[in-house]
């Protein structure tokens, strides 16, 4: 365990060494890592709200079917 936790210390102490030293190299890197994630993010938040919408129109014209059925059945009755 002491020895897994020292292989842990020792990767951790050289990515802070390369980002003190680097720090362009690792936002170009983090950038170029998070840029498709955002661009999925984006596409994937379209989608949503788009599926929003269409189920939105969807009960929207189900209610008006509805209550024209409702009127048209009301209407029988009183004939």
């Amino acid at each position: 365990m002491a020895e897994k936790n020292s292989t842990m210390h020792k990767y951790l102490e050289e990515f802070l060494k390369f980002v003190a030293t680097n720090p362009k190299d690792f936002l170009f890197y983090v950038f170029l890592f998070l840029t498709p994630l955002m661009v999925i993010c984006g596409l994937l938040s379209l989608k949503l709200a788009h599926h929003i919408e269409q189920r939105d129109k969807e009960r929207k014209k189900k209610a008006t079917r509805q209550s024209n059925l409702a009127k048209t059945k009301r209407k029988m009755k009183t004939k």
